[in-house]
């Protein structure tokens, strides 16, 4: 009895060291990439570093670490045009807010049921709106446009972009949605589409640059947005890619409201809407 409590004894700090050397849960990092434009409430600056209050949807990411065992979020911020090319090559294993485009399907993942795409994992929805100067004469009746002979400004790389060339008007590509506002100041386009989310918040933010400028009901589009992630990350990691996908799903309907509250009790009064004749209100969102 006495030689096996000393094995036992013997054996119990190689068991320790043992244990210690083993971690708990394997590590994964995802690496994600936003935009370096604010989009308000959901992402916040304009510039390539992560701000300490960064905006709703960052911080409903961030909040995946908590949900999944071992997974650790990495952001970085580039231009949306750059974010869509990383994620194409793998440089980043994920992007957002992404909205759904049958082109982007060959350079990332969507979350999918049943073959479609399932937008009840979606991390956000958002409306495009336009945006004119008084009385303009734009025709848009909600599906067409009465006056074809328009130049729309509208962000380069945005899925808006190709739904207005659908739409059968030109588009003026920018750099961002401020300089799209300050294009149609200079009367340089007759409109500008824009994430109704982000334009509202530069219109009140610029209110003595920008004065004047109205939002058009109803909305151009509105879409549900997701976290995609890249092709490599979701063939290497299939089952972690659906865990993902369910939680960032999960979070949008517990969390995501206070996360955006926080943000907008920071913010005043939209800008005016104008309503085409004819045309019901509809929100935005």
């Amino acid at each position: 009895m006495k030689a096996c409590v000393q094995s036992y004894l013997a054996l119990f700090p190689i068991c320790l060291l043992l244990a210690a050397a083993q971690p708990a849960v394997a590590e994964t990092v995802l690496h994600v990439a936003y935009e370096d434009k604010t989009q308000f409430p959901y992402y916040m600056g304009e510039t390539q570093r992560v701000l300490e209050k960064p905006g709703a949807a960052v911080e409903l990411v961030k909040l995946l670490e908590e949900r999944i065992p071992g997974l650790q979020i990495k952001f970085s911020r580039y231009p949306w045009k750059r974010c869509l090319a990383m994620l194409e090559t793998g440089q980043v294993d994920g992007i957002f807010n992404a909205s759904y485009n049958e082109e982007r399907t060959r350079i990332g993942a969507y979350p999918r049921k049943d073959g479609q795409v399932d937008p009840s994992r979606r991390l956000t929805t958002i409306s495009y709106h336009l945006y004119s100067l008084p009385n303009a004469d734009l025709g848009w009746n909600g599906k067409t446009f009465a006056n074809p002979d328009l130049e729309i400004g509208a962000p380069l790389g945005y899925s808006i972009v190709n739904d207005l060339e659908d739409l059968e008007v030109s588009v003026m590509k920018v750099r961002s949605s401020m300089q799209s506002l300050q294009l149609l100041i200079a009367r340089r386009v007759d409109a500008v589409a824009l994430q109704s989310v982000t334009a509202d918040f530069l219109l009140t933010r610029n209110a003595d640059q920008l004065s004047g400028i109205v939002r058009i009901d109803p909305p151009l589009r509105t879409k549900p947005y997701y976290l995609m992630l890249s092709r490599q990350f979701k063939a290497e990691n299939p089952e972690l890619s659906e865990q993902i996908w369910n939680a960032v799903g999960q979070l949008r309907q517990e969390k995501l409201e206070a996360l955006s509250q926080s943000y907008l009790s920071e913010s005043t009064t939209p800008p005016e809407t104008m309503v085409n004749p004819g045309e019901p209100t509809t929100t935005s969102m």
